[in-house]
């Protein structure tokens, strides 16, 4: 009996040596392939779902549309209880409409409150960012559950409320990135690299950096 529960984790053993073995063995030959013999290539089609960004100049606008008067229900429904029935925003959540432009200029150079006067009427450069923003973020309670559709008609209807767009204006992938956002003209492509640091590839400091507080000496003082 004993030797029988031996031999089955003989065998055992054997079965498994032999699936590591041709474990190793494929992953061998994808290394010999020039795979690394860790995950695999991704996909475009992989890729394709979580590449929904969209671009302040409306690059990745999705195929789609939605009317002012059809974005106030949804709006109602599901942004009004933070942003407030007419884009006033409930205390502690961001506003949609305030202050036109240049009351709002005015208030920032009198140093009066610019954070909780912000609104997309007077602080959001571009259109289809507004757009991405509820696509991928909103409700709040639950973000990314708005469909193409009714995330531009939401958009419009908050721009509507923020007197930008008329009543009887369409937003699609065809409109948003012309709408003309008073806040436009205040924001710039920032062309600075993220660090001016060169990369060191030759006679490098070498030496053990002592660190001292949060300064590494000699590296990074």
């Amino acid at each position: 009996m004993s030797k029988l529960k031996t031999s089955k984790f003989g065998l055992g053993l054997a079965a498994g040596a032999m699936a590591l073995g041709l474990s190793t063995a494929g992953i061998a030959a994808e290394h010999a392939s020039g795979f690394n013999g860790i995950g695999k290539n991704i996909t475009d089609k992989a890729i394709e779902p979580w590449d929904i960004s969209v671009f302040y100049d409306g690059t990745n606008l999705p195929e789609g549309s939605g009317s002012v008067q059809a974005g106030q229900d949804p709006y109602d429904a599901q942004c009004a209880m933070c942003h407030g029935a007419f884009g006033e925003g409930a205390e502690g959540y961001p506003k949609m409409a305030s202050d036109p432009m240049p009351a709002f200029i005015k208030s920032l150079k009198q140093g009066l409150d610019g954070v909780g006067n912000r609104a997309v009427n007077n602080a959001w450069g571009h259109a289809p960012t507004l757009f991405d923003m509820i696509k991928r973020h909103m409700p709040f309670y639950a973000p990314g559950t708005m469909g193409v559709d009714e995330s531009y008609a939401v958009t419009c209807y908050v721009l509507n409320l923020g007197m930008i767009v008329d009543s009887d204006f369409v937003c699609s992938d065809e409109t948003l990135a012309d709408v003309d956002m008073p806040a436009r003209d205040y924001y710039v492509t920032d062309t600075r690299p993220d660090v001016k640091n060169e990369r060191c590839m030759s006679d490098c400091y070498d030496a053990e950096p002592k660190v001292v507080g949060a300064v590494v000496t000699g590296v990074s003082q």
